[in-house]
């Protein structure tokens, strides 16, 4: 699947939503990054170098996800891909809605297949519920 509409169509939100956002060159085991700034608008780092599986525009919907949807209680989130704790729940329904909403707005339900959607971002298995619900519902 090429991302390069879906990756736009993600950086646009993020602009929208007056979050920056900056590129980095960090270890390739450092996650992502969000920033939330007191006095300053949120800033998401994306690790260029990350060796993750993740497409980088998921990643950024997850870290997007966090800005808009989360409870605003912490100053620092750090992506993980994992259901660790509610923050990063948040984080990654956000992410698998907006990611499906974008990509299945013009698909009719008897064509939306979710294997392929976790199959496109390397998603685990915990995630079919989710993306199963977020394919249809859309």
């Amino acid at each position: 699947m090429d991302f390069s509409e879906l990756e736009e169509r993600i950086d646009a939100q993020i602009n929208a939503a007056g979050i920056g956002m900056i590129y980095e060159e960090l270890e390739p085991y450092d996650p992502d990054i969000v920033f939330i700034r007191e006095g300053k608008q949120p800033l998401i780092v994306i690790n260029e170098l990350s060796d993750t599986e993740i497409p980088v525009v998921a990643r950024k919907a997850h870290e997007l996800s966090h800005v808009l949807d989360g409870d605003g209680t912490a100053r620092i989130y750090t992506f993980s891909i994992g259901f660790k704790n509610n923050a990063e729940r948040i984080a990654n329904r956000g992410m698998v809605w907006r990611l499906a909403k974008i990509i299945y707005e013009d698909i009719p339900l008897e064509n939306r297949n979710y294997y392929d959607f976790m199959e496109w971002f390397h998603l685990p298995s915990s995630f079919e519920s989710i993306v199963e619900e977020a394919v249809r519902h859309t």
